[in-house]
């Protein structure tokens, strides 16, 4: 229903991805343009908050046609891939469908503005020619053109589009779309980049949906499959939709764990994805999948279990020998495991108090070792990890423009930077910076505290920009105090900040704060109220000229309607004190004196 092209913006002089759609009066073509313009508006939306979206240039009318003009991503799509090469290796895929969930997390935990009220979104059409692999083999997820905003009354809503081959059973039976039709297809998808075709195949649309119904175990995948990663697979395609994973972040830990050789949930589960007799399922047989079980397992017993082994040995071979290098045998390895690689985006807090309960485990008893103890090396890679989890949920605030500062996660910066702290006392920078998450976090809830902290973060961090973006929010809000808040603001691009529309709607707003106040001051018959009215009209004008460009951004649209109705009020209040003003007694008149 669409056609796409590869063009030129002539202004400025770059390739874009030109999509249009043709006006048609019937209903099928109605939904596309729906879908099309909706999607584009998210799709514009994410791109702020993931740089892996595909930026939205332009879309709107012309003509007798819908267009969407967007970022072109050279490379080419996964399809032509697996067209090129049949199959990819099992790290391969596993590492492209991590990277389709991380993005579809973004997307998933993102609420779109739709007629004024927060949606939650799914993306509704995830298949090989929608995942473009770029010229440095990363994954970009297009077309969201189809993406369905799920209302706040129901979790499910009705979508009619949709490739059969990626839909799942549910999504076939009842057309419901949520944010499991993803992961759905995301697992139909790395099961095709695996195996080279997709789990079914049929005839016609028709043979195809009924066998997708049918919940019949797919095809066997190629032995040369790891069996973690056929775990995987299997959840994800699971018969019942309770064995699958519950949300993209849980996907993408599993395939996370597989590619960096650790136990999947998807081996641990108890029950079969599928019940399927043995001539169906090619995989291998219960006893050597229950045994290769074990054997993960028994390399990763638990500390207490490892110790009472090496000292059972070493009560053999020699208690005095043996028993200190087991001791120190023990410690490194838990140090090795505080120095393991970590996916900070998802660092919650669960991971990170349990490295924090390790490191002080390796302190406690690692400490007599002294600078060869295993906690130093330990300690560093620790605080880098700590103070990273922390730069990523400010410099994520600083560098989007969501206006809400409730929407980041300034709780598990505040424990991280605590912990790095208590790794490196005397580090002002990291003082600074937990005294700007205090700041955040307390801004709802105590503006005086919240001063506080962000004064102390611009006296421990001064080259940074942020505390004084928070200055400059607490002074139009809490405080409505006008210089002050555009002190904090020129002092933020001084500091090599960039506003963005988040800084202009509230520039603006601080100017429609106080044009209010000097209204109210107005009203007083006893003030000086024909010079409040003037001052009055220049904030209001000011507060105009700011909103107009940013107008659909947050509640612009609101705040500039309520500049128009405190406009009209001040010029009825400037017409009453105009009548109500003395007129002189006399009036003099210049003597003319003709020239003699």
């Amino acid at each position: 229903m669409t056609d796409v092209y590869l063009a030129l913006d002539t202004e400025a002089d770059r390739r874009v991805v030109l999509k249009i759609v043709e006006y048609s009066s019937d209903p099928y073509t109605q939904l596309i343009m729906d879908a099309e313009r909706r999607g584009a508006a998210i799709q514009s939306q994410l791109q702020s908050l993931d740089s892996r979206i595909v930026q939205i240039y332009d879309y709107g009318e012309q003509g007798e046609c819908f267009y969407v003009a967007m970022e072109y991503v050279e490379g080419t799509n996964l399809t032509d891939v697996l067209r090129a090469e049949q199959r990819l290796a099992p790290s391969r895929a596993a590492r492209y469908a991590m990277e389709i969930c991380s993005q579809l997390q973004t997307l998933h935990s993102f609420q779109a503005d739709i007629d004024g009220r927060q949606r939650a979104v799914v993306h509704g059409d995830i298949k090989p020619c929608n995942i473009q692999i770029d010229l440095n083999d990363k994954v970009r997820l297009l077309d969201f053109g189809i993406a369905k905003v799920i209302t706040s009354t129901r979790n499910l809503t009705h979508h009619n589009l949709g490739s059969p081959a990626y839909c799942s059973p549910e999504r076939v039976k009842s057309t419901n779309v949520d944010p499991h039709v993803d992961l759905w297809a995301v697992g139909v998808t790395l099961y095709e980049m695996v195996a080279g075709l997709p789990p079914y195949q049929a005839q016609n649309t028709r043979k195809l949906e009924n066998l997708i119904q049918s919940r019949r175990p797919p095809r066997a995948l190629p032995e040369d499959c790891p069996p973690a990663l056929k775990a995987i697979i299997g959840s994800a395609l699971a018969a019942s939709m309770e064995h699958r994973y519950a949300s993209a972040a849980v996907f993408e830990n599993d395939l996370w764990a597989f590619l960096n050789n650790q136990p999947t949930l998807a081996e641990a589960q108890l029950e079969p994805a599928w019940e399927c007799n043995e001539t169906v399922d090619r995989r291998q047989p219960p006893a050597i999948e229950t045994s290769l079980r074990k054997q993960k397992i028994f390399r990763r017993l638990a500390d207490v279990e490892r110790i009472s082994l090496i000292l059972l040995a070493g009560f053999v071979f020699g208690l005095v020998l043996f028993i200190p290098a087991v001791y120190v045998f023990r410690l490194s390895e838990l140090g090795a495991l505080l120095r393991s690689p970590r996916d900070l985006v998802h660092y919650d807090l669960a991971g990170i108090d349990a490295d924090w309960r390790r490191y002080q485990t390796l302190e406690r008893h690692g400490g007599f070792l002294g600078r060869f103890s295993p906690a130093v090396p330990a300690s560093e890679t620790l605080h880098a990890n700590l103070v990273s989890t922390a730069n990523q949920v400010i410099e994520r605030y600083r560098n989007s423009s969501d206006p809400r500062v409730e929407n980041f996660d300034w709780n598990k910066a505040r424990v991280s930077l605590k912990h790095a702290l208590e790794l490196k006392p005397s580090d002002n920078e990291t003082k600074g910076k937990l005294a700007l998450c205090d700041g955040f976090a307390e801004f709802a809830r105590n503006s005086a505290s919240a001063k506080s902290s962000f004064q102390q973060a611009v006296h421990y961090i001064p080259q940074s920009p942020d505390p004084h973006l928070g200055l400059a929010r607490l002074y139009v809000y809490a405080f409505h105090n006008v210089g002050q808040a555009m002190a904090e603001f020129h002092e933020a691009e001084r500091l090599g900040f960039h506003p963005g529309p988040r800084e202009t709607e509230q520039q603006a707003d601080a100017y429609l704060f106080r044009a209010e106040q000097e209204l109210k001051w107005a009203n007083d018959p006893k003030t000086d109220r024909l010079n409040y009215l003037s001052l009055a009209q220049r904030d209001l004008d000011r507060a105009r000229h700011l909103y107009e460009p940013i107008d659909g951004f947050s509640r612009v649209s609101l705040s500039l309607h309520q500049v128009y109705i405190d406009e009209r009020a001040r010029q009825r209040l400037q017409a009453v004190v105009a009548k109500s003003r003395p007129k002189p007694r006399y009036t003099k008149y210049a003597r003319h004196r003709p020239w003699r």
